[in-house]
C-alpha cells in the first residue's frame, strides 16, 4: 500500500517544530492530569470519605473511557480537522483537572475525572496525525520520539511534584488547581499555534464512520494487539512492582527508588526509539527485539537475588518503551493520511484497554496463586507474544520500503 502525505519531503521548516512543541505540551498535560492524584490518593480518600476500592476507580474509569472514545476522536479529526478535535480535548483535560479541586464528594470527583477522560479520548489519537501532517515522512519517527517523551515526563512530574505543590498550597485541591491552570495554558498554546496541515482538507473524509479500508487493515490490528500487550505489561510493572519488591525484602523507600529507575529507562527509550527507527530505517526490530529483551529481563528478575533489581529495572523500563513508541508511529505506515486519525484511534483504543486490565490481572493472579510468580510469568508470555506478532507485520521502515521497490522493479 502506498501511503501519501499532505506535504513534500522537505517539510515546512520552523513551523513544524512549533506544532511539535504544542503536541509535546498536550502529551505532557495528559499524563500530568491522569497521574497527579497518585501521590495524594490517601488524602483524597480520607477527605471524600470513600473506600480504597472506590478511589481506585479514578484510574480505571479514564482507561475505560479512553478506550471507548479514541476511535470517535480519530474519526472526528478525519472529518472536521485535527486542530479542532485535539484542541477541544486539550481544553476538556484542563477543565476536568481543574474542577476536581472543587469536588465535595466522591461522585463529583469521579464526574470531573470523566470530563478530563473525554478530553483524553479526543486529543490522544490526533497527536500522531498532527505530527505526520507537518513533518516529512523521513522525519516523522524523530518528531514522534520528541512528543511521545511528553507522556513519561508528565507522569514523572505528576508523581514527583504533586506532593510539594500540595504542601505549598495547603492541600491536594491547590495542587489540582495549579496543574489544571497549566494544562489550560498548554491547550491555549495548541489553539494559537496549530493549523490544519496543508492540503489535508482536500483529502479529509466527511463521513463520521470508520472507513472499511481501516477496519479491514490486518496490519493495523496487529499493531493494536502489540500495544494492548505492552500497556498490560507496563501497567502491571508500574502498579505492582513496588509490592513485588517489598515482598522480596525491599523497604518501601528502596522499592520506590527502584521503580523510579524503571521510569527513567522508560523515558529514555520513548525518546530514542522513534529516532533510531528513522535513522536505521527499520520498524519491526523495535517490537520484537525490545519485547524479547523484556522477557529475558523479567526471567532474570525471577532467578536473581532481590538486590539485582537495581540493575534490572532500568533495563526493563527501557525495553518496555519500544513497543509503546511504535504504537504511535506505525499507524502512519499502514493507512492514507486522510484516515490516520481513525487508524490511530483504533490502535490506541485497543492499546489502552491494557492499562485498565493489567493491574487487575496482576492482583487476580496474586490472589489465585498466593504469590507474584504467576504475574511475572504472565509478563514473560505477553512479551513473547509481541515478539511473535512482530514477525507477522511487514517491514515499513525506509530500508523495507526500498527493498520492496527493488523487488517490484525486478519483477
Amino acid at each position: 500500500m502506498t501511503v501519501t502525505r499532505p506535504m513534500k519531503e522537505h517539510g515546512y521548516g520552523k513551523y513544524s517544530w512549533a506544532v511539535l512543541t504544542s503536541a509535546l505540551l498536550v502529551a505532557l498535560s495528559m499524563n500530568l492530569t491522569l497521574f497527579s492524584p497518585g501521590p495524594v490518593l490517601n488524602s483524597i480518600r480520607q477527605e471524600l470519605h470513600t473506600s480504597f476500592a472506590e478511589i481506585g476507580l479514578i484510574f480505571t474509569v479514564p482507561a475505560i473511557i479512553l478506550s471507548l472514545l479514541t476511535v470517535i476522536g480519530g474519526v472526528l479529526a478525519d472529518s472536521v480537522g485535527v486542530r479542532k478535535v485535539a484542541g477541544t480535548g486539550a481544553v476538556l483535560l484542563g477543565l476536568g483537572g481543574l474542577l476536581r479541586a472543587t469536588a465535595q464528594d466522591f461522585f463529583s470527583f469521579l464526574l470531573f475525572t470523566t470530563l478530563f477522560a473525554v478530553g483524553l479520548g479526543l486529543a490522544l489519537p490526533n497527536l500522531p496525525k498532527a505530527i505526520s501532517g507537518w513533518f516529512p515522512e523521513s522525519a516523522v519517527g524523530s518528531a514522534s520520539g520528541i512528543y511521545v517523551l511528553g507522556f513519561p515526563l508528565g507522569a514523572s512530574l505528576a508523581s514527583g511534584a504533586t506532593p510539594y505543590l500540595a504542601e505549598a498550597t495547603r492541600g491536594w485541591q491547590g495542587a489540582f488547581v495549579g496543574w489544571g491552570l497549566i494544562t489550560l495554558i498548554f491547550a491555549a498554546v495548541w489553539w494559537i499555534v496549530v493549523r490544519e496541515p496543508r492540503r489535508s482538507s482536500s483529502g479529509a473524509s466527511r463521513s463520521f464512520r470508520l472507513p472499511k479500508s481501516v477496519l479491514h487493515n490486518f496490519s493495523l490490528w496487529i499493531v493494536a494487539a502489540c500495544l494492548f500487550l505492552n500497556t498490560t505489561i507496563f501497567s502491571i510493572e508500574v502498579a505492582w512492582f513496588p509490592t513485588v519488591l517489598a515482598e522480596r525484602g525491599a523497604s518501601a523507600q528502596e522499592a520506590g527508588v527502584m521503580v523510579s529507575l524503571f521510569a527513567l529507562g522508560n523515558m529514555a527509550a520513548a525518546f530514542a526509539v522513534p529516532i533510531l527507527s528513522d535513522r536505521i530505517g527499520l520498524r519491526r526490530p523495535f517490537l520484537w527485539a525490545f519485547a524479547g529483551v523484556s522477557a529475558i529481563v523479567v526471567v532474570s528478575l525471577i532467578v536473581t537475588p532481590p538486590a539485582a533489581a537495581w540493575v534490572i529495572l532500568p533495563i526493563l523500563g527501557f525495553a518496555a518503551a519500544g513497543p509503546f513508541a511504535m504504537g504511535f508511529l506505525l499507524p502512519a505506515d499502514f493507512v492514507e493520511y486522510s484516515y490516520l486519525g481513525s487508524a490511530s484511534g483504533i490502535v490506541l483504543s485497543v492499546g489502552w484497554l491494557g492499562i485498565g486490565s493489567g493491574s487487575w490481572l496482576a492482583g487476580f493472579l496474586r490472589d489465585l496463586s498466593g504469590s507474584f510468580f504467576t504475574t511475572l510469568v504472565a509478563l514473560i508470555i505477553c512479551s513473547l507474544v509481541i515478539v511473535a506478532l512482530a514477525f507477522i507485520l511487514p517491514e515499513t521502515g525506509r530500508r523495507g520500503r526500498a527493498r520492496k521497490l527493488l523487488e517490484a522493479v525486478g519483477s
